[in-house]
């Protein structure tokens, strides 16, 4: 087995782990909206009263969810994406269709890698501002810097599934399941 086997096994391995923590966190979390949800609309309409707390919950539960859903979708190709150029190529008759639509994906996986890492990086030091500050949320009094947190967590996570997703795309495999590089 070769070096770079090895590197996509443990590549491999690491994204599973990941997509079953961003699972396990999603399912939490939901569980946890739901429930507070629940609460919100029980005190309410039955108790007359505003669960203040519930509502600030919900709205950072909601935040936690998405920033981990993206990161989950992009490694399930769920975002929208604007595949003018794919359907064009698809449309070709083209021998060279099936290189064409490799270089494609590539190219649509390292410019959104290089997005995240320019967005990771501004944001990066807009939270390090933020936790500088002694700002905390209005009701739950939670450091403001949790609040915004997750967007910095799902810009790594996503980062991390388009390197894996860049391996996978560069390692051709063959019948027996080994793997090799790509020709260019």
């Amino acid at each position: 087995m070769t070096q770079q086997n090895r590197l996509f096994q443990l590549a491999t391995s690491v994204n599973k782990r990941l997509l079953g923590i961003e699972t396990f966190l999603m399912a939490l979390i939901t569980i946890a909206l739901v429930a507070a949800i629940f609460i919100e609309v029980v005190c309410r309409y039955f108790l007359f009263i505003s669960a203040a707390w519930a509502e600030e919950l919900t709205r950072y539960l909601f935040i936690w969810l998405t920033y981990i859903g993206s990161a989950y979708a992009i490694y399930d190709g769920s975002h929208t994406e604007i595949d003018v150029l794919k359907q064009v190529i698809l449309k070709s008759k083209s021998p060279r269709r099936d290189t064409a639509l490799k270089v494609l994906e590539l190219l649509a996986i390292i410019s959104t890698f290089i997005f995240l890492l320019v967005f990771g990086k501004i944001f990066f030091d807009y939270m390090m501002r933020i936790w500088a500050t002694t700002q905390t949320s209005p009701t739950m009094h939670i450091p403001m810097g949790l609040v915004y947190l997750p967007v910095f967590i799902g810009i790594v996570l996503c980062a991390l599934h388009e390197i894996y997703l860049f391996m996978q795309c560069t390692i051709k495999r063959d019948g027996d399941g080994a793997s090799e590089p790509v020709a260019q």
